[in-house]
Protein backbone atom coordinates (compact mmCIF):
# COMPACT_ATOMS: atom_id res chain seq x y z
CA UNK A 1 0.00 0.00 0.00
CA UNK A 2 1.41 2.89 -0.90
CA UNK A 3 2.13 6.36 1.39
CA UNK A 4 -0.92 8.39 -0.14
CA UNK A 5 -3.57 5.59 0.08
CA UNK A 6 -2.62 5.14 4.31
CA UNK A 7 -3.02 8.23 4.86
CA UNK A 8 -6.45 8.61 3.06
CA UNK A 9 -7.29 5.57 4.65
CA UNK A 10 -5.82 6.87 7.70
CA UNK A 11 -8.12 10.23 7.61
CA UNK A 12 -11.43 8.48 6.80
CA UNK A 13 -10.83 6.60 9.72
CA UNK A 14 -10.58 8.79 12.01
CA UNK A 15 -13.56 10.84 10.28
CA UNK A 16 -15.85 8.33 10.82
CA UNK A 17 -14.61 8.19 14.32
CA UNK A 18 -14.78 11.57 15.02
CA UNK A 19 -17.60 13.16 13.09
CA UNK A 20 -21.26 12.95 13.51
CA UNK A 21 -21.79 12.40 9.97
CA UNK A 22 -21.61 9.14 7.89
CA UNK A 23 -18.24 8.50 6.55
CA UNK A 24 -17.14 5.86 4.09
CA UNK A 25 -14.57 3.70 5.00
CA UNK A 26 -13.25 0.70 3.33
CA UNK A 27 -14.73 -2.48 4.84
CA UNK A 28 -11.35 -4.44 5.36
CA UNK A 29 -10.08 -0.98 7.05
CA UNK A 30 -12.59 -1.45 9.41
CA UNK A 31 -12.77 -4.77 10.13
CA UNK A 32 -9.55 -4.85 11.05
CA UNK A 33 -9.47 -1.57 13.30
CA UNK A 34 -12.15 -3.51 15.17
CA UNK A 35 -10.26 -6.61 15.20
CA UNK A 36 -7.62 -4.58 17.20
CA UNK A 37 -9.77 -1.97 19.41
CA UNK A 38 -12.63 -4.20 19.83
CA UNK A 39 -15.77 -1.80 21.32
CA UNK A 40 -13.18 1.21 22.65
CA UNK A 41 -14.37 4.87 22.70
CA UNK A 42 -12.46 7.74 21.10
CA UNK A 43 -12.68 11.24 22.31
CA UNK A 44 -10.92 14.48 20.78
CA UNK A 45 -10.62 15.62 23.84
CA UNK A 46 -6.93 14.90 25.69
CA UNK A 47 -6.79 16.84 28.50
CA UNK A 48 -9.18 15.04 30.74
CA UNK A 49 -7.15 11.48 29.64
CA UNK A 50 -6.02 9.71 32.86
CA UNK A 51 -6.65 6.16 33.03
CA UNK A 52 -6.70 3.86 29.81
CA UNK A 53 -8.42 0.61 30.46
CA UNK A 54 -6.38 -2.10 27.66
CA UNK A 55 -8.44 -5.01 28.50
CA UNK A 56 -9.64 -6.79 25.64
CA UNK A 57 -7.46 -4.56 23.04
CA UNK A 58 -5.22 -6.28 20.56
CA UNK A 59 -1.45 -5.89 20.98
CA UNK A 60 -1.32 -3.73 18.18
CA UNK A 61 -3.83 -1.19 19.96
CA UNK A 62 -2.05 -1.25 23.03
CA UNK A 63 1.25 -1.06 21.22
CA UNK A 64 -0.73 2.74 19.22
CA UNK A 65 -1.60 3.81 22.84
CA UNK A 66 1.70 3.46 24.02
CA UNK A 67 3.22 4.76 21.27
CA UNK A 68 1.35 7.70 21.47
CA UNK A 69 1.51 8.67 25.39
CA UNK A 70 5.47 8.87 24.89
CA UNK A 71 4.98 11.13 21.27
CA UNK A 72 5.17 14.37 23.38
CA UNK A 73 7.70 15.54 25.72
CA UNK A 74 5.30 17.29 28.38
CA UNK A 75 3.07 14.40 29.32
CA UNK A 76 2.08 14.22 33.10
CA UNK A 77 3.87 11.66 35.10
CA UNK A 78 3.21 7.99 33.40
CA UNK A 79 2.82 4.66 34.36
CA UNK A 80 2.35 2.28 31.52
CA UNK A 81 1.83 -1.87 31.48
CA UNK A 82 4.05 -3.17 29.08
CA UNK A 83 2.75 -5.89 26.80
CA UNK A 84 4.86 -8.85 26.01
CA UNK A 85 5.00 -8.15 22.38
CA UNK A 86 6.36 -4.46 22.54
CA UNK A 87 8.64 -4.02 19.59
CA UNK A 88 12.29 -2.50 20.65
CA UNK A 89 12.22 0.91 19.25
CA UNK A 90 9.05 1.61 21.44
CA UNK A 91 10.19 0.19 24.24
CA UNK A 92 13.22 1.95 23.99
CA UNK A 93 10.69 5.77 23.71
CA UNK A 94 9.60 4.23 26.53
CA UNK A 95 12.60 4.06 28.70
CA UNK A 96 13.97 7.56 27.38
CA UNK A 97 10.80 9.20 28.02
CA UNK A 98 11.81 12.13 30.43
CA UNK A 99 8.37 11.75 32.54
CA UNK A 100 8.39 8.33 32.95
CA UNK A 101 7.24 7.25 36.40
CA UNK A 102 6.56 3.70 36.09
CA UNK A 103 6.45 0.51 34.04
CA UNK A 104 4.43 -2.78 34.58
CA UNK A 105 5.67 -5.86 33.08
CA UNK A 106 4.51 -9.87 33.50
CA UNK A 107 7.79 -10.40 32.48
CA UNK A 108 11.64 -9.41 33.48
CA UNK A 109 12.99 -7.13 30.37
CA UNK A 110 17.03 -6.66 29.76
CA UNK A 111 16.29 -2.81 29.29
CA UNK A 112 14.18 -2.38 31.99
CA UNK A 113 17.66 -3.84 34.22
CA UNK A 114 18.55 0.22 34.48
CA UNK A 115 15.66 1.44 37.08
CA UNK A 116 14.79 0.22 40.54
CA UNK A 117 12.39 -3.01 40.39
CA UNK A 118 9.20 -4.08 42.05
CA UNK A 119 8.92 -7.55 42.32
CA UNK A 120 6.14 -10.10 43.87
CA UNK A 121 6.96 -10.91 47.39
CA UNK A 122 7.47 -15.11 47.33
CA UNK A 123 6.46 -15.14 51.17
CA UNK A 124 3.91 -12.34 51.50
CA UNK A 125 0.73 -11.33 49.48
CA UNK A 126 -0.32 -7.63 47.93
CA UNK A 127 0.04 -5.11 49.30
CA UNK A 128 3.97 -6.36 50.31
CA UNK A 129 5.97 -5.96 47.41
CA UNK A 130 10.02 -6.64 47.31
CA UNK A 131 12.25 -3.61 46.45
CA UNK A 132 15.23 -4.10 44.42
CA UNK A 133 17.67 -0.93 43.93
CA UNK A 134 20.32 -0.62 41.37
CA UNK A 135 22.76 -0.29 44.16
CA UNK A 136 22.23 -4.20 45.34
CA UNK A 137 19.74 -3.16 48.35
CA UNK A 138 16.66 -5.80 48.82
CA UNK A 139 13.74 -4.70 51.00
CA UNK A 140 10.01 -5.24 51.53
CA UNK A 141 7.42 -2.37 50.63
CA UNK A 142 4.20 -2.26 51.25
CA UNK A 143 1.82 -0.16 48.92
CA UNK A 144 -0.04 2.04 50.94
CA UNK A 145 -3.75 3.56 49.37
CA UNK A 146 -3.39 7.62 49.69
CA UNK A 147 -6.91 7.76 50.10
CA UNK A 148 -8.13 7.55 53.82
CA UNK A 149 -10.09 3.92 53.81
CA UNK A 150 -11.28 2.17 57.18
CA UNK A 151 -9.03 1.15 59.58
CA UNK A 152 -7.05 -2.04 58.47
CA UNK A 153 -7.82 -5.37 60.12
CA UNK A 154 -4.41 -7.74 61.07
CA UNK A 155 -3.84 -11.37 61.23
CA UNK A 156 -4.57 -11.07 64.91
CA UNK A 157 -8.17 -9.55 64.25
CA UNK A 158 -9.23 -10.82 61.30
CA UNK A 159 -12.47 -13.40 61.01
CA UNK A 160 -10.97 -16.39 59.78
CA UNK A 161 -12.25 -19.08 57.32
CA UNK A 162 -13.27 -22.40 59.20
CA UNK A 163 -11.65 -25.60 58.39
CA UNK A 164 -15.35 -26.89 57.32
CA UNK A 165 -15.02 -24.25 54.68
CA UNK A 166 -11.50 -25.36 53.78
CA UNK A 167 -12.93 -28.68 53.51
CA UNK A 168 -15.82 -28.03 51.10
CA UNK A 169 -18.01 -29.44 54.52
CA UNK A 170 -20.33 -26.40 54.90
CA UNK A 171 -21.46 -23.66 52.21
CA UNK A 172 -19.73 -20.89 53.99
CA UNK A 173 -18.09 -19.05 51.10
CA UNK A 174 -14.39 -17.67 52.35
CA UNK A 175 -14.05 -13.75 52.67
CA UNK A 176 -12.66 -12.18 48.77
CA UNK A 177 -10.97 -10.01 51.38
CA UNK A 178 -9.27 -12.92 53.42
CA UNK A 179 -8.48 -14.57 50.16
CA UNK A 180 -6.40 -11.25 48.86
CA UNK A 181 -4.87 -9.07 51.45
CA UNK A 182 -3.95 -11.54 54.51
CA UNK A 183 -1.33 -14.68 55.43
CA UNK A 184 -4.27 -16.95 55.83
CA UNK A 185 -5.72 -16.06 52.52
CA UNK A 186 -2.40 -16.25 50.98
CA UNK A 187 -2.02 -19.90 52.48
CA UNK A 188 -5.08 -20.70 50.79
CA UNK A 189 -5.16 -19.68 47.70
CA UNK A 190 -1.34 -20.38 46.46
CA UNK A 191 -0.84 -23.43 48.49
CA UNK A 192 -4.16 -25.24 48.26
CA UNK A 193 -1.48 -28.36 48.10
CA UNK A 194 0.41 -27.05 51.06
CA UNK A 195 3.91 -25.95 50.53
CA UNK A 196 6.52 -26.81 53.37
CA UNK A 197 9.32 -24.16 53.29
CA UNK A 198 6.63 -21.45 53.23
CA UNK A 199 4.82 -23.08 56.49
CA UNK A 200 7.96 -23.32 58.45
CA UNK A 201 8.77 -19.34 57.84
CA UNK A 202 4.95 -18.13 58.38
CA UNK A 203 5.34 -20.59 61.79
CA UNK A 204 6.16 -18.30 64.81
CA UNK A 205 4.04 -15.24 63.28
CA UNK A 206 1.46 -16.88 61.79
CA UNK A 207 0.59 -20.18 63.15
CA UNK A 208 -2.89 -20.47 61.63
CA UNK A 209 -1.41 -19.84 57.99
CA UNK A 210 1.67 -21.74 58.41
CA UNK A 211 -0.78 -24.70 59.28
CA UNK A 212 -3.20 -24.24 56.68
CA UNK A 213 -0.78 -24.16 54.15
CA UNK A 214 1.32 -27.58 55.58
CA UNK A 215 1.72 -30.65 53.32
CA UNK A 216 -0.55 -33.61 54.53
CA UNK A 217 2.36 -35.63 55.01
CA UNK A 218 3.87 -33.16 57.92
CA UNK A 219 1.01 -31.58 59.25
CA UNK A 220 1.26 -34.00 62.18
CA UNK A 221 4.77 -32.73 62.98
CA UNK A 222 3.88 -28.96 62.91
CA UNK A 223 0.54 -30.06 65.06
CA UNK A 224 2.76 -31.28 68.08
CA UNK A 225 4.66 -27.57 67.92
CA UNK A 226 1.37 -25.90 67.53
CA UNK A 227 -1.62 -27.65 68.90
CA UNK A 228 -1.67 -25.06 72.00
CA UNK A 229 -1.81 -21.87 69.73
CA UNK A 230 -4.65 -23.26 68.06
CA UNK A 231 -8.62 -23.61 68.35
CA UNK A 232 -9.03 -27.62 68.56
CA UNK A 233 -11.27 -27.56 65.67
CA UNK A 234 -8.46 -27.02 63.28
CA UNK A 235 -7.38 -30.89 63.87
CA UNK A 236 -9.71 -31.64 61.21
CA UNK A 237 -6.80 -30.76 58.88
CA UNK A 238 -5.11 -33.97 59.57
CA UNK A 239 -5.02 -36.65 57.42
CA UNK A 240 -5.31 -39.73 58.78
CA UNK A 241 -3.21 -41.70 56.16
CA UNK A 242 -0.28 -39.58 57.36
CA UNK A 243 -1.01 -39.93 61.37
CA UNK A 244 0.91 -42.18 63.78
CA UNK A 245 -2.29 -43.94 64.34
CA UNK A 246 -1.05 -45.52 67.84
CA UNK A 247 -1.43 -41.52 69.02
CA UNK A 248 -4.92 -41.13 67.56
CA UNK A 249 -6.40 -41.79 70.60
CA UNK A 250 -4.60 -38.96 71.94
CA UNK A 251 -5.67 -36.62 68.78
CA UNK A 252 -9.45 -37.92 70.22
CA UNK A 253 -8.37 -36.27 73.23
CA UNK A 254 -8.74 -33.05 71.94
CA UNK A 255 -10.58 -32.62 68.78
CA UNK A 256 -14.06 -31.51 69.32
CA UNK A 257 -17.52 -33.85 68.39
CA UNK A 258 -17.35 -32.77 64.70
CA UNK A 259 -13.98 -33.17 63.72
CA UNK A 260 -14.70 -36.99 65.56
CA UNK A 261 -17.20 -37.55 62.87
CA UNK A 262 -14.84 -36.60 60.37
CA UNK A 263 -12.39 -38.69 61.61
CA UNK A 264 -14.62 -41.75 62.28
CA UNK A 265 -15.20 -42.28 58.63
CA UNK A 266 -12.29 -41.61 57.28
CA UNK A 267 -11.17 -44.50 59.89
CA UNK A 268 -13.84 -46.87 58.78
CA UNK A 269 -12.93 -46.82 55.33
CA UNK A 270 -8.86 -46.78 56.28
CA UNK A 271 -9.90 -49.97 58.16
CA UNK A 272 -12.16 -51.01 55.01
CA UNK A 273 -9.32 -51.05 52.97
CA UNK A 274 -6.47 -52.60 55.12
CA UNK A 275 -7.76 -54.93 58.44
CA UNK A 276 -4.59 -54.90 60.03
CA UNK A 277 -5.20 -50.98 60.49
CA UNK A 278 -6.90 -52.15 63.58
CA UNK A 279 -4.09 -53.42 65.11
CA UNK A 280 -1.46 -50.26 64.97
CA UNK A 281 -4.91 -47.98 66.10
CA UNK A 282 -5.41 -49.97 69.85
CA UNK A 283 -4.36 -48.11 72.17
CA UNK A 284 -1.67 -50.00 74.57
CA UNK A 285 -3.60 -48.76 77.75
CA UNK A 286 -5.42 -50.21 80.35
CA UNK A 287 -9.24 -50.31 79.87
CA UNK A 288 -10.14 -49.37 82.75
CA UNK A 289 -8.28 -46.14 82.61
CA UNK A 290 -8.75 -45.67 79.14
CA UNK A 291 -9.34 -41.88 78.31
CA UNK A 292 -12.01 -40.39 76.43
CA UNK A 293 -9.85 -40.70 73.44
CA UNK A 294 -9.44 -44.47 73.83
CA UNK A 295 -13.36 -44.67 74.45
CA UNK A 296 -13.76 -43.23 71.02
CA UNK A 297 -10.94 -45.40 69.47
CA UNK A 298 -12.30 -48.35 71.33
CA UNK A 299 -16.03 -47.41 70.01
CA UNK A 300 -13.97 -47.25 66.49
CA UNK A 301 -13.14 -50.49 66.49
CA UNK A 302 -16.23 -51.94 67.78
CA UNK A 303 -18.21 -49.97 65.21
CA UNK A 304 -16.17 -51.79 62.55
CA UNK A 305 -15.70 -55.14 64.04
CA UNK A 306 -17.10 -57.18 61.09
CA UNK A 307 -13.52 -55.49 59.12
CA UNK A 308 -10.88 -56.46 61.39
CA UNK A 309 -9.28 -59.87 61.24
CA UNK A 310 -11.07 -62.84 62.76
CA UNK A 311 -8.12 -63.10 65.56
CA UNK A 312 -9.17 -59.79 67.28
CA UNK A 313 -12.61 -60.65 67.60
CA UNK A 314 -11.59 -61.62 71.49
CA UNK A 315 -9.47 -58.38 72.09
CA UNK A 316 -12.32 -56.21 71.01
CA UNK A 317 -14.62 -58.31 73.37
CA UNK A 318 -11.42 -58.20 76.27
CA UNK A 319 -10.29 -54.60 75.59
CA UNK A 320 -12.49 -52.71 73.30
CA UNK A 321 -15.59 -53.18 75.52
CA UNK A 322 -14.30 -52.31 78.54
CA UNK A 323 -12.67 -49.08 77.41
CA UNK A 324 -15.26 -47.89 75.39
CA UNK A 325 -18.09 -48.09 78.63
CA UNK A 326 -15.79 -45.79 80.06
CA UNK A 327 -15.97 -42.54 78.18
CA UNK A 328 -18.87 -43.90 75.63
CA UNK A 329 -19.09 -41.59 72.86
CA UNK A 330 -22.38 -40.07 73.11
CA UNK A 331 -23.19 -41.64 68.98
CA UNK A 332 -22.23 -45.41 70.19
CA UNK A 333 -25.60 -46.93 68.33
CA UNK A 334 -22.92 -48.52 66.10
CA UNK A 335 -20.87 -49.95 68.60
CA UNK A 336 -23.93 -51.19 70.30
CA UNK A 337 -24.61 -52.74 66.89
CA UNK A 338 -21.70 -54.36 66.80
CA UNK A 339 -21.29 -56.05 69.89
CA UNK A 340 -24.85 -57.41 69.39
CA UNK A 341 -23.45 -58.76 66.77
CA UNK A 342 -20.61 -60.54 67.53
CA UNK A 343 -21.80 -61.88 70.45
CA UNK A 344 -25.00 -63.07 68.54
CA UNK A 345 -23.03 -64.14 65.34
CA UNK A 346 -19.42 -65.36 66.16
CA UNK A 347 -17.61 -68.10 68.08
CA UNK A 348 -18.38 -66.39 71.10
CA UNK A 349 -19.87 -67.59 74.64
CA UNK A 350 -23.34 -66.38 74.35
CA UNK A 351 -23.96 -67.36 78.17
CA UNK A 352 -22.14 -64.41 79.06
CA UNK A 353 -23.93 -61.87 76.77
CA UNK A 354 -26.99 -61.40 79.08
CA UNK A 355 -24.32 -60.17 81.73
CA UNK A 356 -22.42 -58.04 79.16
CA UNK A 357 -26.00 -56.48 78.28
CA UNK A 358 -26.81 -55.57 81.99
CA UNK A 359 -23.61 -54.03 82.42
CA UNK A 360 -24.33 -51.62 79.79
CA UNK A 361 -27.98 -50.82 80.57
CA UNK A 362 -26.23 -50.10 84.03
CA UNK A 363 -23.84 -47.71 82.55
CA UNK A 364 -26.46 -46.32 79.89
CA UNK A 365 -28.45 -45.12 82.94
CA UNK A 366 -25.89 -42.34 84.03
CA UNK A 367 -25.87 -40.20 80.78
CA UNK A 368 -28.40 -37.44 79.64
CA UNK A 369 -31.26 -38.33 76.65
CA UNK A 370 -29.32 -37.07 74.03
CA UNK A 371 -26.59 -40.06 74.48
CA UNK A 372 -27.36 -43.19 72.07
CA UNK A 373 -26.74 -45.37 74.88
CA UNK A 374 -29.56 -43.57 76.92
CA UNK A 375 -31.90 -43.38 74.45
CA UNK A 376 -31.90 -47.77 73.87
CA UNK A 377 -31.82 -47.81 77.86
CA UNK A 378 -35.70 -46.36 77.61
CA UNK A 379 -36.50 -48.52 74.94
CA UNK A 380 -35.52 -51.47 76.49
CA UNK A 381 -36.93 -50.39 80.14
CA UNK A 382 -39.93 -49.81 77.69
CA UNK A 383 -40.35 -52.92 76.41
CA UNK A 384 -39.25 -54.94 79.37
CA UNK A 385 -40.22 -52.99 82.33
CA UNK A 386 -43.52 -51.11 81.00
CA UNK A 387 -41.80 -48.33 81.91
CA UNK A 388 -43.45 -45.12 81.18
CA UNK A 389 -42.13 -42.48 78.56
CA UNK A 390 -42.48 -39.03 78.33
CA UNK A 391 -43.43 -37.42 75.02
CA UNK A 392 -39.99 -36.35 74.76
CA UNK A 393 -38.12 -40.14 75.17
CA UNK A 394 -40.75 -41.27 72.53
CA UNK A 395 -39.35 -38.49 70.05
CA UNK A 396 -36.04 -39.51 71.34
CA UNK A 397 -35.89 -43.24 70.28
CA UNK A 398 -37.91 -42.79 66.82
CA UNK A 399 -35.28 -40.04 65.87
CA UNK A 400 -32.52 -41.64 66.54
CA UNK A 401 -32.99 -45.11 66.93
CA UNK A 402 -33.54 -47.41 63.66
CA UNK A 403 -37.36 -48.05 63.09
CA UNK A 404 -36.68 -51.86 63.29
CA UNK A 405 -35.94 -51.67 66.80
CA UNK A 406 -38.47 -49.57 67.97
CA UNK A 407 -41.56 -51.10 65.57
CA UNK A 408 -42.82 -53.82 67.83
CA UNK A 409 -43.95 -50.37 70.16
CA UNK A 410 -45.43 -48.89 67.16
CA UNK A 411 -48.73 -50.37 67.30
CA UNK A 412 -49.34 -49.42 70.71
CA UNK A 413 -47.83 -45.89 69.94
CA UNK A 414 -50.26 -45.00 67.18
CA UNK A 415 -53.37 -46.20 69.16
CA UNK A 416 -52.11 -44.12 72.14
CA UNK A 417 -51.61 -40.64 70.14
CA UNK A 418 -55.07 -41.30 68.38
CA UNK A 419 -56.99 -41.45 71.19
CA UNK A 420 -56.45 -37.84 71.66
CA UNK A 421 -57.42 -35.27 69.53
CA UNK A 422 -55.06 -33.20 71.00
CA UNK A 423 -52.23 -35.70 69.63
CA UNK A 424 -53.11 -35.00 65.82
CA UNK A 425 -50.25 -32.17 65.69
CA UNK A 426 -47.40 -34.16 67.15
CA UNK A 427 -48.50 -36.81 64.39
CA UNK A 428 -48.85 -34.38 61.40
CA UNK A 429 -45.58 -32.49 62.66
CA UNK A 430 -43.47 -36.08 62.84
CA UNK A 431 -44.24 -37.87 60.06
CA UNK A 432 -42.91 -41.44 60.26
CA UNK A 433 -43.56 -44.67 57.87
CA UNK A 434 -46.28 -46.16 59.95
CA UNK A 435 -47.27 -48.65 57.44
CA UNK A 436 -43.53 -50.19 57.84
CA UNK A 437 -43.60 -50.12 61.74
CA UNK A 438 -46.73 -51.24 61.98
CA UNK A 439 -47.52 -54.16 59.34
CA UNK A 440 -45.22 -56.24 59.92
CA UNK A 441 -45.86 -60.14 60.74
CA UNK A 442 -47.18 -61.12 64.10
CA UNK A 443 -44.28 -62.91 66.14
CA UNK A 444 -41.64 -60.97 63.91
CA UNK A 445 -39.06 -61.26 66.61
CA UNK A 446 -37.37 -57.65 67.50
CA UNK A 447 -33.74 -56.84 66.40
CA UNK A 448 -32.92 -54.52 68.97
CA UNK A 449 -29.63 -55.63 71.42
CA UNK A 450 -31.57 -56.96 74.53
CA UNK A 451 -34.99 -57.64 73.26
CA UNK A 452 -34.69 -60.01 71.14
CA UNK A 453 -36.61 -62.49 72.65
CA UNK A 454 -39.57 -59.58 72.43
CA UNK A 455 -42.05 -60.20 69.34
CA UNK A 456 -44.12 -57.51 66.97
CA UNK A 457 -48.10 -57.99 67.78
CA UNK A 458 -49.22 -56.90 64.33
CA UNK A 459 -51.20 -54.40 63.74
CA UNK A 460 -54.09 -54.68 65.51
CA UNK A 461 -57.74 -53.75 63.40
CA UNK A 462 -57.92 -51.21 65.88
CA UNK A 463 -55.97 -48.96 64.20
CA UNK A 464 -58.14 -48.54 61.10
CA UNK A 465 -61.25 -47.84 63.26
CA UNK A 466 -59.18 -44.53 64.90
CA UNK A 467 -57.41 -43.38 61.48
CA UNK A 468 -60.96 -43.32 60.11
CA UNK A 469 -62.38 -41.15 63.11
CA UNK A 470 -59.36 -38.91 63.05
CA UNK A 471 -59.11 -38.46 59.48
CA UNK A 472 -61.83 -39.54 57.32
CA UNK A 473 -63.68 -36.50 57.26
CA UNK A 474 -60.31 -34.40 56.58
CA UNK A 475 -59.27 -35.74 53.99
CA UNK A 476 -62.31 -35.70 52.37
CA UNK A 477 -62.91 -31.91 53.04
CA UNK A 478 -59.26 -31.50 51.70
CA UNK A 479 -57.70 -30.19 54.94
CA UNK A 480 -55.18 -32.55 55.86
CA UNK A 481 -51.63 -31.69 55.44
CA UNK A 482 -48.93 -33.11 53.55
CA UNK A 483 -47.12 -34.65 56.38
CA UNK A 484 -50.24 -36.34 56.96
CA UNK A 485 -49.31 -38.97 53.89
CA UNK A 486 -47.96 -41.79 56.25
CA UNK A 487 -51.48 -42.09 58.06
CA UNK A 488 -53.51 -41.87 55.06
CA UNK A 489 -51.40 -45.08 53.59
CA UNK A 490 -51.94 -46.85 56.60
CA UNK A 491 -55.82 -46.33 56.47
CA UNK A 492 -56.39 -46.38 53.18
CA UNK A 493 -54.02 -50.12 53.58
CA UNK A 494 -56.39 -51.48 55.91
CA UNK A 495 -59.58 -50.39 53.78
CA UNK A 496 -58.56 -51.99 50.98
CA UNK A 497 -57.72 -55.54 53.03
CA UNK A 498 -61.23 -55.09 54.45
CA UNK A 499 -63.21 -54.54 51.09
CA UNK A 500 -61.23 -57.37 49.71
CA UNK A 501 -59.90 -54.66 46.76
CA UNK A 502 -56.56 -54.29 45.38
CA UNK A 503 -54.22 -51.52 46.62
CA UNK A 504 -54.69 -48.00 44.85
CA UNK A 505 -51.01 -46.35 44.31
CA UNK A 506 -49.61 -44.98 47.94
CA UNK A 507 -48.67 -41.56 48.31
CA UNK A 508 -44.85 -42.44 50.50
CA UNK A 509 -44.63 -45.58 48.67
CA UNK A 510 -46.53 -46.54 45.07
CA UNK A 511 -46.38 -50.11 46.58
CA UNK A 512 -47.09 -49.73 50.42
CA UNK A 513 -50.66 -50.99 49.92
CA UNK A 514 -49.39 -54.36 49.33
CA UNK A 515 -47.80 -54.66 53.20
CA UNK A 516 -51.35 -55.30 54.14
CA UNK A 517 -52.36 -58.13 51.80
CA UNK A 518 -51.56 -61.53 52.07
CA UNK A 519 -48.48 -62.41 50.49
CA UNK A 520 -49.66 -65.04 48.10
CA UNK A 521 -51.41 -61.92 46.16
CA UNK A 522 -48.34 -60.13 45.46
CA UNK A 523 -47.79 -58.95 41.99
CA UNK A 524 -44.61 -59.32 40.75
CA UNK A 525 -42.29 -56.56 41.80
CA UNK A 526 -39.23 -55.67 40.76
CA UNK A 527 -36.15 -54.03 42.41
CA UNK A 528 -36.74 -50.95 40.67
CA UNK A 529 -39.92 -50.16 41.12
CA UNK A 530 -39.28 -51.22 45.21
CA UNK A 531 -37.09 -48.82 45.56
CA UNK A 532 -39.30 -45.54 44.71
CA UNK A 533 -40.40 -43.65 47.30
CA UNK A 534 -39.39 -44.30 51.65
CA UNK A 535 -36.79 -46.35 52.03
CA UNK A 536 -38.04 -47.80 55.10
CA UNK A 537 -41.32 -49.26 53.46
CA UNK A 538 -39.17 -49.91 50.51
CA UNK A 539 -37.12 -52.61 52.54
CA UNK A 540 -40.02 -54.13 53.80
CA UNK A 541 -41.28 -54.62 50.22
CA UNK A 542 -38.15 -56.31 49.33
CA UNK A 543 -37.85 -58.62 51.83
CA UNK A 544 -41.76 -59.48 51.03
CA UNK A 545 -42.33 -59.31 54.63
CA UNK A 546 -46.35 -58.92 54.96
CA UNK A 547 -48.09 -57.59 58.14
CA UNK A 548 -51.22 -59.05 56.75
CA UNK A 549 -53.72 -61.40 59.68
CA UNK A 550 -56.96 -62.81 59.44
CA UNK A 551 -58.37 -60.00 62.16
CA UNK A 552 -57.43 -57.18 59.36
CA UNK A 553 -60.30 -58.80 56.82
CA UNK A 554 -62.69 -59.43 59.96
CA UNK A 555 -66.02 -57.31 60.76
CA UNK A 556 -65.57 -54.04 61.56
CA UNK A 557 -67.54 -50.76 62.18
CA UNK A 558 -67.28 -48.94 58.02
CA UNK A 559 -66.39 -45.48 59.19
Amino acid sequence: MTPSERRRRLNSLRERLTSTRRVRTEESTWRRFRKDWKDATFSPEESGLRLFDTRGLAATATTSLIEWAVSEQNRPPLVLEIPETIPDDVLSAVISHPNLRLTLSSLPRQPLEIFDQLIVDPLRPLPWLRLRTLGGRDMPVRLVDPVPTAPEVTDDDEVAPSPWAILGLDNEEISSNLADSSMIGSAIAQFPEGNEDWSNMMEASYPLAAWIASPPKTRWHRWQRLRSRLDSEWIALLDLEYLPLERLAEVADEAPPRVLEIFAEKLRLLLHNDSEIGLRTRPATDPANASPGASWVAAQLLSNAAWLPEDMQEDLIRWALEAWLVHPPSNSLAALQSVDWIYKSQQVDVANYGPVLQGILRRANEFPIDHDLKIWSLLVERIRDSKQLQIEDLEAIIANLPLDWWALLAPELLTNLLAEESSLDWLFDNPIPWSAAILRPKGEPSTAPGLEDRYHPGCSPDIRNSLARRLRSRSERGTLPESAAPLLDLMESLDTVLEGDSPSTGRTHPMVGWLAQPIEKWPPISNEVAMQGDSQIAERIILRNSGYHEGLSGEQSQL
